[in-house]
């Protein structure tokens, strides 16, 4: 799972609304810099997120240049899972568009939205590693009146 999140370049191929990727930067550190273009019916946006990344660990991306977002960051925290080759995933996104209508738009669909984002990983993963094990989804504070 860490090699398909952290291969940003071809988020295009399988990630939802992605309708291009590339790398743009590489840092000496191992962290790098990717543009990434997504679409909506209407909407066509592209953005730069730095990557920091500790493998097998963690992969962190922030945005660094957008007209988009205000703020965006994922974190992708792996853990070994129960079963050897499976993997405990902790996966958290924070964002807010600069757009109170895409603000009010992304409120009404995000379970959605980040339900069919990490489908897209774990589906990956299938055409790339084989048939996945059941997978538990825990969406804390969603739904809870906070």
């Amino acid at each position: 799972m860490f090699s398909v999140v952290a291969a940003a370049d071809l988020y295009e191929d399988f990630v939802p609304w992605c309708q291009r990727s590339r790398i743009i930067r590489r840092h000496e550190n191992g962290s790098f810099d990717a543009e990434l273009e997504i679409g909506f019916k209407f909407l066509v946006e592209s953005y730069v997120s730095h990557v920091d990344m500790e493998k097998p660990k963690y992969i962190k991306t922030t945005v660094s240049e957008s007209g988009l977002f205000d703020h965006l960051i994922n974190v992708w925290e792996f853990k070994p899972g129960p079963v050897p080759g499976t993997c405990d995933l902790y996966f958290l996104v924070d964002f807010k568009f600069q757009s109170p209508l895409y603000r009010q738009v992304a409120t009404m669909f995000f379970k959605e939205v980040v339900s069919r984002l990490v489908g897209s990983f774990s589906d990956r993963c299938h055409i790339i590693y084989g048939p996945p094990v059941p997978m538990l989804e825990n969406t804390y504070g969603q739904g809870q009146g906070r």
